[in-house]
């Protein structure tokens, strides 16, 4: 049965609305004199369009994050997730915002995605599942634009939300880093996109991600939405099982390891020179901490690093050593949100 955007635990609202459509006339024939039938037939029509849109499952919007692209080659960011899902039955729209700016300005091209796809589809939401900057943007979207009565429920992986030392570094904020940290990796992994050293936009990302910023501005400003369920993946790799992180995730903790990729280990000493014991670094998939990515209900920790969790790059297989499949994590993401009625 359809659902409706104003849907309630009791009651058909799509009535409730008719109902309340038809007061409206009524007092209006008292204040202002009788309506003329093509009124009659706008107050009417207005109920019944609000209550025909499709309740779940939901679309799926995949929101990309930093450095996100649509296509390099035969790249996509999220590696034939979009495809996969689609053969098992889901309707998946892949967003496009900028690869390089605050979450404030990328979470409006996310807007227009978000309302693009209510509009082709009938639904009368979306669920968002997001890797990295991405998660940031749709909380952005959710909170400070008012999104939470068109977002179901928001999934996001690894997912800077207490901020990233990799983005202090970048800024100069640790002793012995700057911007080449960052400018090295982008570099390494996309090559001619990657903007210059200084570049309003990407210092604009990096500033979104950095740890004060994140804890001291963003987090208050942008609370959790009620209306909205929020999940947390964590990646773990160099080696960490990170059981204590993991702890009270929904999934449990798999006993396999992850080997960090070559390219993200410029950033291992930003994660060594922020922990408590440099030696050992607090868990992280090169990017972002375990206990940075959790946000509301934690599903758990993959043994994955920043570029594994999205298939990148180019991983058409499982993963020898962990055995982690980017595209059966996705699986279990949508299945999660089918199991809660989204």
């Amino acid at each position: 049965m359809p659902t409706s955007l104003l849907n309630s635990s009791s009651g058909t609202p799509g009535i409730r609305r008719r109902y309340l459509g038809l007061l409206l006339a009524a007092m209006t024939v008292l204040a202002c004199g009788p309506p003329d039938a093509d009124e009659l037939d706008a107050v009417e029509g207005q109920g019944t369009a609000l209550s025909s849109c499709r309740g779940a499952p939901y679309p799926v919007v995949l929101a990309h994050g930093f450095a996100g692209f649509e296509r390099i080659g035969p790249l996509n960011y999220f590696f034939h997730v979009a495809s996969d899902l689609r053969s098992r039955g889901e309707t998946v729209i892949e967003a496009q915002v900028p690869p390089f700016d605050s979450s404030a300005v990328r979470a409006r091209y996310l807007a227009g995605i978000v309302d693009d796809t209510l509009r082709a589809t009938g639904a009368c939401k979306v669920n968002v599942i997001a890797h990295s900057q991405g998660g940031i943007d749709a909380r952005f979207l959710i909170s400070s634009l008012g999104y939470g009565d068109r977002i179901a429920g928001l999934i996001t992986v690894a997912s800077p939300h207490q901020g990233t030392p990799v983005a202090d570094a970048a800024l100069g904020l640790i002793p012995g880093f700057s911007y080449d940290l960052i400018n090295v990796i982008l570099r390494a992994l996309w090559g001619g996109i990657a903007s210059a050293p200084g570049d309003a936009r990407v210092q604009a990302s990096l500033r979104q991600l950095s740890r004060d910023h994140m804890q001291k501005v963003f987090n208050p400003a942008n609370p959790d939405d009620r209306r909205v369920k929020y999940y947390s993946v964590a990646g773990r790799s160099s080696g960490r099982v990170a059981d204590a992180e993991c702890a009270g995730a929904s999934w449990g903790n798999s006993s396999r390891i992850d080997l960090l990729d070559p390219l993200l280990a410029v950033a291992v000493p930003a994660f060594a020179l922020t922990s408590p014991n440099p030696l050992i670094p607090v868990p992280n998939d090169g990017l972002v901490t375990v206990a940075s990515s959790r946000w509301g209900t934690f599903l758990g920790c993959v043994p994955a690093d920043h570029l594994d969790e999205v298939g990148q790059i180019g991983h058409l297989l499982p993963d020898l050593i962990s055995g982690f499949d980017h595209r059966d994590l996705y699986r279990r993401l949508a299945q999660t949100l089918h199991k809660d009625g989204l």
